[in-house]
C-alpha cells in the first residue's frame, strides 16, 4: 500500500488550490455521469402503450427492487457530487450563479426521474430522501466539530484563564472561533489574497462546463425519449414526456435556466480573451441549437416558447440589474 500513503492528502504539502482541483475533477466526473444515467436510464424506454406499460418510462422499471437501488444510489452520488461542487466554489465570484445552475440541474434531474419512472415502481420520497443525505450528514458534521473545538475552548482551566490576562484569553477565543470558520468544509472558500485570478477562473470554468454539457444533452435528448409514430394522437419525433404538460414545463424550464446561467459564467470568465468573439459565436450558436432541439421535440400545443425564452433570459437580466443597481 506504498502508493496509498504516497498520494495520500498531506496539510502541510497539499496547497488549498491544489486540494480543490482534485476534488472538482472527481466530483465533477461523477455528477455528469449519474446525471446522464438519470435523464436516459440503463435498459431505455418503452416505446408504445401496451402490455400493461407505458411509453416513456423505463423498461428497467419492471424490476421493481433493481430499479429502487438504481435511483436511490445514483440520486445519493449525483447529490453528493453536487454539495462538493458547491462547496468548494462558496463565497467565489459567480458563487450565486453556480448555485443556481447546479440547484436547477437537481431539479432537471428530478424531473427526469419522474418522467421516466413507472408510478407503481417507486416511490419518491425515498428519492428525495437519499438527495438530502448528504447535506444533512456534512451539516451534521461541521456542527460536532465546531462543538468539539467550542468545547475545548471552555476547557481552559481557571488559573490558565487568569495568567492569560482578559485581553490574551478574548483573542486565544476569537482565534479558536477563526480556525471555526475556516476549518471544514469552509476551508475552501473564496479568498481574494490566497486565490489568484487564475485559479478562481479554471475552478468555476469547470463546474461551468459540466452544467452546460449534460443540460444541453438533457435538452437534445429528453427523458423518456420519442414518439416513433403518428398514432393515436402524436407525432412521431415529439417528446413522450411532454404528455405530462406540468412537468414537462418544468423540466424544460429549469434545464434552460442550467444551461443558460453556465453559459453566461463561461463567457464572463472569457471575456476580452483571445478568440472571445469565436467563443461568443461558439456558446451563442450552441444555445440556438439548443433552442432549436426544444422546437423539434415539444408539442406546439404543449408549451410556450416564450417562457422557455424568460427562463433563458433570466440570468442575464439578473446581471444587468445588479450591474444598474451598484
Amino acid at each position: 500500500m506504498v502508493f496509498f500513503k504516497h498520494f495520500r492528502y498531506q496539510e502541510g504539502n497539499d496547497t488549498t488550490s491544489d486540494v480543490r482541483n482534485v476534488l472538482l475533477v472527481v466530483a465533477a466526473l461523477v455528477a455528469a455521469v449519474t446525471f446522464q444515467a438519470g435523464v436516459n436510464p440503463p435498459g431505455g424506454v418503452w416505446q408504445d402503450d401496451s402490455n400493461g406499460h407505458n411509453a416513456g418510462r423505463a423498461i428497467y422499471g419492471a424490476s421493481k427492487q433493481a430499479f429502487y437501488v438504481f435511483l436511490i444510489f445514483n440520486t445519493l452520488a449525483l447529490s453528493t457530487s453536487i454539495l462538493i461542487l458547491i462547496s468548494l466554489t462558496f463565497k467565489f465570484p459567480f458563487h450565486f450563479e453556480i448555485l443556481v445552475a447546479t440547484t436547477s440541474m437537481i431539479i432537471t434531474y428530478g424531473s427526469a426521474v419522474f418522467a421516466v419512472t413507472p408510478e407503481e415502481s417507486v416511490r419518491f420520497r425515498y428519492i428525495l430522501l437519499a438527495s438530502a443525505v448528504p447535506f444533512v450528514v456534512r451539516f451534521l458534521i461541521e456542527m460536532f466539530k465546531n462543538f468539539r473545538k467550542l468545547a475545548s475552548a471552555l476547557a481552559i482551566p481557571d488559573s490558565e484563564r487568569a495568567s492569560l490576562g482578559a485581553i490574551a484569553s478574548e483573542k486565544k477565543m476569537g482565534e479558536i472561533a477563526e480556525n471555526t470558520r475556516r476549518g471544514g468544509c469552509f476551508r475552501f472558500r473564496y479568498e481574494e489574497e490566497r486565490d489568484s485570478p487564475k485559479e478562481t477562473r479554471n475552478v468555476l470554468l469547470i463546474v461551468a462546463t459540466l452544467t452546460a454539457a449534460v443540460t444541453f444533452q438533457a435538452g437534445v435528448n429528453p427523458p423518456g425519449g420519442v414518439w416513433q409514430d403518428n398514432t393515436a394522437g402524436h407525432k412521431a419525433g415529439r417528446a413522450i414526456y411532454s404528455s405530462q404538460r406540468q412537468p414537462f414545463y418544468a423540466f424544460l424550464i429549469f434545464n434552460t435556466i442550467a444551461l443558460s446561467t453556465s453559459i453566461l459564467v463561461i463567457m464572463s470568465l472569457t471575456y476580452r480573451f483571445p478568440f472571445f468573439f469565436e467563443i461568443w459565436i461558439a456558446t451563442a450558436s450552441m444555445f440556438a441549437t439548443y433552442a432549436s432541439a426544444l422546437f423539434a421535440i415539444a408539442p406546439d400545443e404543449e408549451i410556450k416558447f416564450r417562457y422557455v425564452l424568460l427562463a433563458a433570459a433570466v440570468p442575464f437580466l439578473y446581471q444587468m440589474l445588479k450591474k444598474f443597481c451598484r
